[in-house]
């Protein structure tokens, strides 16, 4: 598959920290701009994610596809405003000397990319930017 955006950012704590904050519903909720997230992380369980976002609530689905603790998590999400799209969503954490490096990799789950992602993916690349900046905050507080 060919990522349609990434992002990276390593976060001053250690794995296990962050993958407490990454995978529980308080530190999802933090990160993932005040969604609710019910989720049952083992590969197949789904995950849900209820909210709003710029004035209009959504409930936004998919299902965990790989899930190695404190190492790699990935899960499909299709939006409420764009149902017929799905994108896989790949976390992975590495060690390193300043803490946790944090890599989000999105990509369309049937592997294809399109005009319409490539004229989306700095746009892309900002929210998750921006979501790895609310997951640091999180693990710190």
């Amino acid at each position: 598959m060919a990522a349609m955006a990434q992002a990276s950012r390593v976060i001053p704590a250690n794995k296990a920290e962050v993958w407490e904050t990454l995978t529980s519903r308080e530190g999802m909720k933090a990160y993932m701009m005040g969604a609710e997230v019910e989720a049952v992380w083992r590969v197949g369980g789904p995950i849900v994610m209820r909210g709003e976002y710029n004035g209009r609530q959504f409930e936004d689905r998919g299902e965990v596809r790989s899930f190695e603790p404190w190492r790699r998590l990935s899960y499909t999400h299709t939006s409420s405003a764009a149902p017929d799209r799905t994108h896989l969503v790949t976390i992975e954490l590495a060690p390193q000397q300043a803490g946790t490096e944090v890599t989000v990799t999105q990509e369309n789950a049937d592997g294809s990319v399109t005009e319409a992602d490539k004229a989306r993916q700095a746009d892309y690349e900002k929210t998750w930017a921006k979501i790895l900046e609310k997951l640091a905050e999180a693990v710190a507080d």
